[in-house]
């Protein structure tokens, strides 16, 4: 019975002519290499090693060291017992210039090596040691702000003088207006309170007369800053991804959603869907070049180049210079002259 259902199923042209054999085929190819069990161990190794450095990083790693800054003795601010003092203070700023690595000080939670206090708020005004405090008999309690000391020591009853208080870093020597920006009080240096006409005359550095004083504050906070920025794009992804998870996780799941309703509609209307994206790619590409060409004629005047510009984390500042949109046109151009 079976062989007889396959003579007919032989013998049925909807099967094609059946295949004669051939006495001179040495049968496939030999020595043939195998590639899909090596990219699997591949993949599994891959997928092994994160599992492997997610545990760890669950293990050994802490998130507060990128969402609070700490003091010279490794705590935090803003969190435990400094949790009324969420910013951190420099003594010395001008010990923050470059005399080390910048991208070291910025993975190691923007550390100078100068002395770092937790504070409630950031100083706003300038203030530097009167030489009065160095007079025999001197009160030190009378010229420094305790909020602004190192916790453990107290400017009452202090048998240290002025000169030692500055010596040890128990007190800053000086401190400037500045403002808070993620947990660091950094001088503000685009505002007027930095004009060499608002700071004291005896607001001068040992050695330095006001404008090299102003240079090195400049210098220093500038320094600071570039290693702030590098640690501040990591900062921001953690802290959004902190906050809107339940988003990212609904996006996921309607993706998933799309995606499977999509393939079922390409089983049965894979033509139409066709030709729909295909007109929808070139309507958006084609949309795409007429926006980028109309603002990059609209910054015709504008004079910001890249130069002026620099580097900076705020997108938004890019998109004001003329040659971004060129570049966003010129790279539409080019995908769809060779797609």
């Amino acid at each position: 019975m079976g062989r007889k259902k396959q003579e007919e199923e032989q013998n049925n042209p909807e099967y094609g002519e059946p295949t004669q054999f051939d006495p001179t085929f040495t049968g496939p190819i030999h020595n043939r290499s195998c590639t899909d069990i090596i990219c699997c161990v591949l993949f599994m190794l891959v997928i092994a090693g994160y599992i492997v450095v997610g545990i760890l990083a669950w293990l050994y790693g802490d998130p507060r060291h990128v969402l609070y800054p700490r003091n010279s003795t490794g705590m935090f601010c803003g969190i435990g017992q400094n949790k009324d003092k969420p910013n951190v203070m420099y003594f010395d700023i001008v010990k923050c210039a470059t005399a080390t690595n910048v991208m070291a000080a910025a993975l190691q939670g923007l550390q100078c090596p100068t002395t770092q206090v937790c504070v409630k708020s950031c100083p706003s005004e300038f203030w530097i040691l009167s030489p009065l405090a160095h007079l025999p008999g001197a009160n030190p309690a009378n010229y420094f702000k305790q909020e602004y000391c190192v916790p453990s020591f107290q400017l009452q009853g202090t048998q240290y003088s002025a000169m030692d208080i500055v010596n040890k870093e128990l007190c800053p020597f000086f401190y400037m207006p500045t403002t808070s920006a993620l947990g660091r009080c950094l001088p503000s240096l685009g505002g007027n309170a930095y004009n060499p006409s608002n700071i004291p005359t005896n607001f001068t550095l040992p050695g330095l007369d006001a404008n090299q004083t102003l240079a090195a504050i400049r210098n220093a906070t500038s320094d600071l800053t570039n290693g702030f920025n590098i640690k501040e794009v990591g900062l921001r992804i953690f802290e959004d991804f902190a906050k809107s998870w339940q988003w990212i996780v609904a996006g996921l799941v309607i993706a998933m959603v799309v995606s499977v309703f999509f393939l079922l509609l390409l089983r049965f209307t894979a033509p139409v869907l066709i030709w729909v994206l295909i007109i929808g790619v070139l309507a958006v590409g084609a949309f795409g070049i007429w926006y980028c060409y109309n603002e990059y004629m609209s910054l015709s005047n504008s004079a910001l180049t890249y130069n002026n510009v620099g580097f900076t984390t705020n997108v938004q500042v890019y998109l004001q210079v003329r040659d971004t949109w060129l570049a966003f046109c010129e790279s539409l151009h080019f995908m769809f002259h060779h797609c």
